[in-house]
């Protein structure tokens, strides 16, 4: 009988947990749709306009965030998954990215999940999500760096504004059928199980993209054109990190400066659309522009004393306006008005940056039909990085103005606020 009674107790326990282990495979089976949250709106723009930005929240794992990502810009046809011919390339990426990003990693399984593709499959680059687009020469973008010594509210903040050329006022090209850079910038806010939460404007390229961003730590970021290696540089598909997703790559993982700066000359720099320059802030005052040599051999840093400006051309090889090559000069002359605006003394307000900015924005009244296309200040962001905060506006357009035949008014978007939230 103790025999029996011990064989069915023995029996029970097993039957016990062989259902909990059936139980919590169901549960891990089920956990990865479940528990992923995403929230997209349209914010600002519409069909009708230049314009139509999105802002998308996603709160998941890497890989959730990554397959989200995809899943949302490829309803949107905005992108399709990049196909290069060089097979031994992809493979060294993907390589490269398990070995040196492995958040990022899993984002890009997240990506070849989207579109039922094996991450292995070495005929795909899963490192990017490039929108499928025309590239106009970028034209122009402007920034300051106001140190909390400098503010009326004892905050850092980033004041920049993203300029470039539309092409054209016509969405598609009727020859290619392809969309002109910026119809369809993002507004991402992600909340990744590893790596810091981060808020930023993405083009370009939906999963490693940023134009300007924030993350958790109070780490800022801004890329900017840097026009003279364009004459003296080449595009390449390398291998590592193109000119926007190093920017991501510091987000993801770094909170300072200090960190920022050890990470951005140990990676491997490329770069695939144009070659850039970058300013970085931090919630501790500190700031520096990160450049490259125009042969793109060497790296220079230059540290922020005190309110930092940055436009496109080479700061630590032409500070001043008067020592600029003339192709250089516009560029120069942006900068030697910020310069001149933030050496007047005294503690800035938010209207007064953005008053600031706008002396190197494009006009309000704009020529009509100009004989190349026209360029527009897409945007103004303000970042209060104390608060984790930003605040922009963007170009929705334009009319005609009813004061002159000749000139054109652009329309803007309210400035719109966004916060990180406490993870």
């Amino acid at each position: 009988m103790n025999t029996t009674f011990g064989n069915l107790a023995e029996l029970r326990k097993r039957f016990i947990l062989t259902m909990t282990f059936l139980l919590l495979v169901s549960a891990v089976g089920q956990a990865e749709p479940n528990d992923v949250f995403c929230k997209e709106t349209v914010i600002a723009g519409g069909p009708n306009g230049f314009m139509e930005v999105r802002h998308v929240v996603i709160k998941g794992t890497n890989f959730q965030i990554g397959k989200k990502t995809a899943e949302i810009v490829r309803d949107h046809s905005l992108v399709k998954v990049f196909s290069p011919p060089e097979t031994q390339r992809n493979h060294t990426q993907r390589i490269y990215m398990e070995q040196n990003y492995p958040v990022y990693y899993e984002r890009m399984k997240g990506v070849a999940a989207a579109f039922g593709l094996d991450m292995q499959n070495d005929n795909y680059d899963f490192s990017g999500l490039p929108q499928q687009m025309e590239l106009p020469g970028i034209k122009a973008c402007s920034a300051v760096f106001y140190p909390a010594a400098f503010t009326e509210s004892g905050h850092d903040i980033l004041s920049r504004n993203a300029d470039y050329s539309t092409r054209t006022l016509d969405v598609v090209d009727p020859k290619t059928g392809k969309k002109p850079p910026f119809v369809a910038p993002y507004v991402f806010e992600v909340y990744p199980d590893k790596g810091y939460p981060c808020l930023y404007i993405c083009a370009f390229d939906y999963l490693g993209g940023v134009m300007d961003g924030i993350n958790s730590q109070g780490l800022t970021v801004a890329v900017f054109a840097e026009m003279e290696s364009m004459s003296t540089s080449k595009p390449t598909a390398g291998i590592g990190m193109h000119e926007l997703l190093c920017m991501r790559y510091l987000l993801d993982m770094y909170k300072d400066v200090e960190q920022a700066k050890e990470a951005l000359l140990s990676i491997n720099h490329f770069y695939i659309y144009i070659p850039c320059h970058y300013i970085i802030a931090d919630r501790n005052g500190k700031s520096f522009i990160f450049e490259f040599s125009p042969q793109r051999d060497k790296t220079f840093i230059t540290d922020g004393n005190g309110p930092q400006c940055i436009t496109n051309h080479l700061v630590y090889k032409y500070y001043n306006a008067s020592s600029v090559p003339d192709g250089l000069k516009e560029s120069a002359n942006r900068l030697e008005i910020l310069h001149k605006a933030v050496k007047s003394g005294g503690k800035f307000n938010i209207e007064q940056m953005k008053e600031i900015n706008g002396r190197v924005a494009v006009p309000p009244f704009a020529p009509q039909n100009p004989q190349s296309p026209p360029w527009r200040t897409l945007w103004h962001s303000i970042y209060d990085i104390n608060e984790r905060k930003m605040s922009v506006k963007f170009y929705l357009g334009e009319e005609p103005d009813p004061k002159d035949k000749s000139k054109v008014v652009l329309k803007y978007s309210k400035y719109i606020d966004f916060k990180l939230s406490a993870n």
